[in-house]
């Protein structure tokens, strides 16, 4: 895919200034009031608003009320842009209000990083991430889809998977009522309508969820695993453990190593097609010296984390597992050796930027050959 990434920043200044000579497409991301001068008149944007420039258009902004204008911008370029941009029916010069804009910072973020650190794959997963925030920009500015979306639907269910997705930070109720813009009370009446569980039942099953996944792949201490998935304290997370799964932290551990098979899942029916079909990424174990390493094509794995192909060949897979994390992997490695399955084990792994990316790792045997699985939770490479 051609796409030339050539800037992503945020800005603050009292105005842009774009002429026809610069040939390169601009996306503007609104975090103040501003006036834009296109070539089809003057547009009033509003904190939240879009305006998508085209590559042969003049294009003046300025602040609407004297101050400083804050914005996040993209410049970007290439036939594949076009094509994109024409598929889409894009709107050239005009204001997209979508019904909500919170997606965007971290978008924006995500792209920032990747064009600063310009790692190895760095234009093909920035240009998905361009496709990803246009495509949100459009969907979610369209009127039809206000009119069959409740009004704070679709932000609900964002802010849930991001509730899910970093279930270990301190949420608050109060905190998730404000990132909505609503009182406590209000936002704990529309989650529950929603989702048919309150909002802090749903953590609290999901942080459950996780510790069971911890406490059957590794016998990492009970206090630990409180800690990773975000319980206060030991105690509390004992009281609800049980509460909810009717047996204790340490007892629910010692049954699963105590059982031969496979670490805890949900879903027990599971095949190398099944994997192979739900994972993002695959390939064979390769066994040296009593370490795992990833074998075959890492060509994929490659453009996820960073890293040369030939580095992840090279070097054991416990030395891509974030530090957090690594007694738990050192315990799933463990079970590998021991001809023992691995499904669905949370680990994050270290992003050559350092960052850390939260996946689900899967080890199946069939056969004489080993085969190792990745699924995404989330990227976060910020």
């Amino acid at each position: 895919m051609i796409f030339k990434i050539k800037d992503c920043d945020l800005n603050r200044m009292s105005e842009l200034s774009l002429s026809a000579k610069d040939k390169f497409y601009t996306l503007v991301y609104f975090k103040s009031h501003a006036s834009a001068d296109t070539k089809t008149g003057l547009v009033h944007c509003k904190p939240g608003s879009f305006v998508i420039r085209d590559s042969n258009s003049p294009l003046l902004i300025k602040s609407a009320d004297k101050s400083p204008l804050l914005f996040s911008l993209i410049n970007f370029s290439g036939s594949d842009a076009k094509k994109v941009l024409n598929f889409t029916g894009t709107q050239f010069d005009i204001a997209y209000t979508p019904m909500h804009s919170h997606f965007a910072d971290s978008i924006f973020g995500k792209i920032s990083s990747e064009f600063k650190s310009q790692n190895p794959e760095w234009k093909a997963i920035t240009a998905s991430y361009i496709l990803e925030l246009i495509g949100k920009i459009l969907r979610l500015a369209n009127h039809d889809l206000l009119d069959v979306l409740p009004d704070h639907a679709q932000r609900l269910r964002d802010l849930r998977a991001d509730i899910h997705e970093t279930y270990f930070n301190n949420w608050k109720i109060g905190e998730m009522a404000k990132k909505m813009g609503l009182s406590t009370s209000r936002f704990a009446s529309l989650y529950k309508n929603e989702f048919k569980i309150s909002p802090t039942e749903d953590l609290i099953q999901t942080r459950i969820d996780q510790s069971k996944k911890m406490l059957a792949s590794s016998k990492v201490s009970i206090k630990k695993v409180s800690a990773a998935c975000g319980f206060e304290s030991v105690h509390y997370f004992h009281r609800a453990f049980k509460k909810r799964a009717n047996i204790t932290p340490k007892h629910f551990q010692n049954k699963q190593f105590a059982n031969d098979g496979s670490v805890y899942t949900k879903e027990r029916h599971f095949s190398l097609d099944r994997l192979t079909q739900q994972a993002e990424f695959s390939g064979i174990i390769e066994f040296i010296d009593g370490e795992i390493r990833f074998h075959g094509n890492t060509d994929h794995l490659s453009g996820l984390l960073g890293y040369p192909a030939k580095e992840l060949r090279e070097q054991p897979f416990i030395n891509f597992v974030s530090s957090k994390d690594r007694d738990i992997a050192e315990e799933g490695v463990k079970k590998i050796l021991s001809n023992k399955n691995i499904i669905d084990l949370s680990i994050g792994l270290v992003h050559q930027n350092g960052s850390i990316v939260p996946v689900e790792f899967s080890a199946l045997l069939k056969g004489r050959n080993w085969f190792w699985f990745i699924k995404q939770e989330s990227l976060q490479t910020l």
